[in-house]
């Protein structure tokens, strides 16, 4: 390789590494509002629990939970992967994830896949699921919520046509100081355990609370509240976990990009002290040439040689 084409090799990789930086700048500062997000979820989450309890601990509202079918149960699965790229086996291994869990208690070819994420999409196609319906990724947090609750109504859609005994969503989750790993949450019917132990909890007040109007409604406008913020925190979860990805994968590229450009620069200046020498070479080789020359053309210097002989 000359040291013109090295060159221009060694500019382009660094062009590419100033690349590579931008992009894991830019993930870690996304990673940073995502899980300033989820924690709002979170906090939100924990408020319509506080009503659900409220709710509960009113005598004169009842309720009575749909019995699920225990075995194969028809199912209805969420699986939210990303439609971006360099995230390695993401998309994957929630799709892996997801295929395992539906195997183990309902028929996976039965079973209809919602999926958010074109791509995973197209692999659930391809794993011959039968796929509801597809909704594309919003990289926004205002957009999450719309998300959701397309989301929200297809579900809605296909519970009211068919019997449904349960409703599963599925996504990539990211514990601070743990591993990422593909997790599932049960979306419907509401955990019943949790709602009992709800209304045998205290109530962390000094008054109980008063439940005004119709409480069914209130009841129906909580539950999707709740589904809503656990769709949103899946959502939220998913594109932390899918930059936290970006960031580690564009870390390990930075640092081959690093030993590829130390290798080369020792590559560049190896090569360019052999041109130097080889110049150096041919000047002092042409010096000794000429001047051989011009000693063999000196007249004066054969007349010297003649005068030597007699």
């Amino acid at each position: 390789m000359t040291l013109e084409a090295l060159n221009k090799r060694i500019k382009t990789t660094a062009d590419l590494r100033d690349i590579v930086s931008t992009m894991k700048m830019l993930s870690s500062v996304s990673i940073g509002q995502y899980e300033k997000a989820l924690s709002s979820l979170t906090e939100y989450g924990k408020t319509v629990r506080e009503a659900f309890q409220g709710l509960f601990k009113d005598d004169e509202f009842m309720y009575t939970p749909r019995a699920m079918k225990t075995e194969r149960p028809k199912t209805v699965a969420i699986i939210i992967g990303s439609d971006n790229g360099l995230v390695g086996r993401f998309n994957r291994d929630v799709m892996t994830f997801a295929r395992e869990e539906i195997a183990k208690q309902s028929d996976v070819a039965t079973t209809q896949v919602i999926c958010v994420g074109k791509r995973i999409g197209l692999m659930a196609e391809s794993a011959h699921m039968k796929v509801s319906a597809t909704y594309p990724i919003m990289n926004s947090l205002k957009e999450i919520a719309s998300v959701a609750s397309m989301v929200l109504m297809k579900i809605n859609e296909i519970v009211t046509k068919q019997r449904i005994d349960r409703v599963m969503v599925y996504n990539t989750y990211r514990k601070s100081g743990e591993p990422q790993r593909p997790v599932g949450r049960q979306l419907m019917p509401l955990p019943h355990e949790e709602l009992i132990r709800l209304k045998k909890e205290k109530w962390d007040g000094r008054t109980l609370p008063l439940v005004t109007g119709d409480r069914q409604a209130l009841f129906s406008a909580l539950i999707h509240e709740y589904l809503t913020v656990i769709l949103a925190h899946a959502l939220t979860a998913s594109l932390a976990a899918e930059h936290y990805t970006r960031m580690v994968n564009m870390q390990q590229a930075e640092k081959n990009i690093d030993e590829s450009l130390e290798r080369m620069n020792l590559e560049y200046q190896q090569l360019r002290q052999t041109s130097i020498t080889d110049e150096l070479i041919d000047i002092v080789s042409g010096a000794e040439s000429m001047k051989k020359k011009k000693t063999s053309q000196n007249p004066l210097r054969e007349l010297d040689k003649g005068e030597k002989k007699e």
